[in-house]
């Protein structure tokens, strides 16, 4: 049984039952007119109680109507009685909310939310700045959080806390046709071996510890300088390799890198062979970043749609009197698509003779036809030619602001066609020749544009 009040103890301070309080032109919503049900709270009779208990404003009928502030909600009488339960289920007793003492609106809560959230996007700012200042100290970028790996392994020499010992075993073991970031971290020292990335493996990334650190070596080689013989081949799509040296032995045919995989990266890399050919090319969407080439009358060999920037070439002379060229295309076909395109990069020769005049040239064609556009490059005074020789046919073959002894227009044959900025902007930028905004990792350091 609930514990019962009267009316006389329930009614608040403020409550009026007063008849004077109506006023029919009182439009104010102060005060509201409240009907009340009266409910049955149990089929038990109460006892009378005495006329004393009873309100002056109630009466016996079973509608009560009284006046009260639009805070007090309806609540639920006695059928048989003046006397109400208490605490009725619906009444309710709260006075009038104060939004400033609300758990929910305090200002001391506010407040100190307020001060959190500031100071972890402070601490997260911090970290992070921190973070990236670690790594361009470092003159790293391979952080799996840039690189985007999603899958990770690791190689070392003694296989302590790593996966496998060779490269080429970690490359078997990654899947076919992934369509993942396989990350394969490459730890310090030489791994003398010839390693294939099939055209089934596809988004492979390498990732060494830095040029002269992690080697990829051999001594491939044969005489029809087919991808076997090369220290690494390349077919898959959207390869990477960054922060190594990757040699080639061989006296002959031999081939440090052969990339024919499309949308393929090489950043911060050196490729050194001693033979014909460092690096041989095929295909499409090739980026060369801040890699040195190191090699002997050819350094790039092939056809592709290739873009250089800021990578230097040291060709070495092994004949007094021999001509040599960094770069030979053999192109069959006239394509404005296809070519090698050299932005900010460097040009030596290197074990030269101090009385030769005629030594080396950037490019020749070895086909019908050749693309080649030199752009804000530096020419050593051996750099005595762009191109050597004449193509049967149509060559495209473009400057513009380069420097150094060797891009004197003395040494700029009559078909080679001299830039304005526009032209060089609009046409051969990385972002325009390549494409490079919409592929290129941000992983990789690059510049799209041609500033003026």
């Amino acid at each position: 049984m609930p514990t019962v009040y009267s009316m006389d103890e329930m009614i608040p301070p403020y409550f009026s039952t007063s008849s004077t309080d109506y006023d029919d032109n009182n439009t104010s919503p102060s005060l509201i007119d409240i009907h009340v049900d009266v409910e049955e709270l149990s089929p038990t009779p109460v006892p009378a109680t005495p006329a004393s208990y009873y309100h002056p404003s109630l009466t016996q009928s079973s509608n009560v109507d009284f006046v009260a502030t639009p805070n007090l909600s309806s609540f639920s009488l006695s059928q048989n009685s003046s006397v109400i339960a208490f605490p009725p289920s619906e009444i309710n007793m709260s006075q009038p909310s104060n939004n400033n003492h609300h758990p929910r609106f305090r200002p001391s809560v506010v407040l100190a939310a307020t001060t959190g959230f500031i100071l972890s996007i402070i601490i997260t700012t911090t970290l992070l700045g921190a973070l990236l200042l670690v790594i361009n100290k470092k003159g790293k970028t391979n952080s799996n959080i840039f690189l985007g790996c999603e899958i990770t392994v690791s190689v070392s020499k003694d296989g302590s806390k790593s996966n496998f010992t060779t490269v080429t075993d970690a490359v078997e073991a990654s899947p076919n046709y992934s369509q993942l970031k396989v990350c394969i971290h490459i730890g310090e020292g030489e791994y003398n071996e010839i390693v294939m990335i099939g055209h089934e493996k596809t988004n492979l990334i390498l990732i060494g510890e830095g040029i002269g650190k992690t080697t990829i070596s051999s001594n491939a080689s044969n005489k029809y300088g087919s991808p076997a013989a090369a220290t690494l081949s390349v077919t898959g799509g959207e390869f990477l390799a960054q922060d190594m040296t990757i040699t080639n032995g061989a006296l002959h045919n031999g081939v440090a890198v052969n990339n024919s995989g499309r949308a393929s990266i090489f950043f911060r890399c050196k490729l050194e062979g001693v033979a014909d050919v460092t690096l041989s090319v095929g295909g499409d969407l090739q980026f060369y970043r801040e890699c040195h080439f190191y090699g002997k009358e050819n350094l790039i060999v092939g056809l592709a749609r290739a873009f250089f920037q800021k990578c230097q070439f040291y060709l070495e002379k092994s004949h007094p009197q021999g001509k040599i060229v960094f770069s030979s295309q053999s192109s069959y076909i006239l394509s404005y698509k296809f070519g090698f395109v050299f932005h900010l990069c460097e040009f030596y020769v290197v074990n030269k003779s101090e009385t030769e005049v005629e030594t080396a040239f950037i490019g020749s064609s070895l086909g019908n036809y050749a693309f080649y556009v030199i752009m804000e490059s530096y020419l050593d005074p051996a750099v005595t030619g762009y191109f050597i020789g004449t193509p049967p046919n149509v060559t495209y073959y473009a400057t513009f602001r380069n420097i150094g002894p060797g891009a004197s227009k003395a040494n700029v044959p009559h078909f080679v066609h001299v830039l304005g900025s526009v032209e060089a902007a609009s046409h051969y930028s990385l972002r325009r020749f390549l494409n490079g905004g919409n592929w290129i990792t941000k992983a990789v350091d690059y510049d799209l544009d041609i500033v003026n």
